[in-house]
């Protein structure tokens, strides 16, 4: 006589404490939907809750090699270390202006920096070396003149430019752009 003793979890158990065949098989697939669904999915106090600002784009998509040791010579004062002059973007469709949603493009030349609605023209360098360039630039776009204090620094062997802007009205942390092809 199969007589059942008790449920646990909506499944039945006979009187010997083994679940039938078919009910086992149910909560084999159910529990890890149920262990899912109670997670917590928010970080603990104590872990970085801070996202990752690495770039999205992958090397087949929009990344070259790392600049050759010839263009990383010492940076001359008041212009951009040769290492650091090209395109890069936040993503890969920043590397491809035919799609026309390059927004995040940066093109770096010898003494400025293109964004996508503005320049910006080195003013001061405040520090320079073969991977850094801290300077104040002078920025004009979309009918407006403003300066700001920016650091470049490359990273990676030269894949990545990380952009650092400082000031009340700067953007909140560094950005991180890939080398377009």
């Amino acid at each position: 006589m199969e007589r059942i003793a008790s449920v646990c979890v909506g499944y039945a158990i006979n009187h010997t404490g083994a679940f039938p065949m078919k009910q086992s098989a149910l909560l084999l697939l159910a529990a890890p939907l149920a262990l899912a669904a109670c997670s917590d999915p928010s970080p603990e106090p104590g872990a970085s809750a801070t996202p990752s600002l690495a770039p999205t784009v992958s090397e087949s998509e929009a990344m070259v090699p790392p600049v050759s040791p010839a263009a990383s010579a010492p940076a001359a004062d008041g212009v951009f270390p040769v290492a650091m002059r090209g395109k890069w973007g936040v993503n890969a469709a920043d590397c491809n202006p035919a799609r026309g949603d390059d927004k995040g493009a940066i093109t770096v030349g010898e003494r400025s920096v293109k964004f996508y609605e503005s320049v910006g023209e080195i003013a001061s360098v405040k520090d320079v070396d073969r991977n850094t360039l801290r300077a104040v630039f002078d920025y004009e776009g979309e009918g407006m003149k403003w300066q700001r204090d920016a650091s470049y620094k490359l990273e990676d062997g030269g894949k990545t430019l990380v952009l650092t802007e400082f000031g009340d009205d700067a953007p909140q942390g560094p950005r991180r752009h890939s080398r377009c092809k």
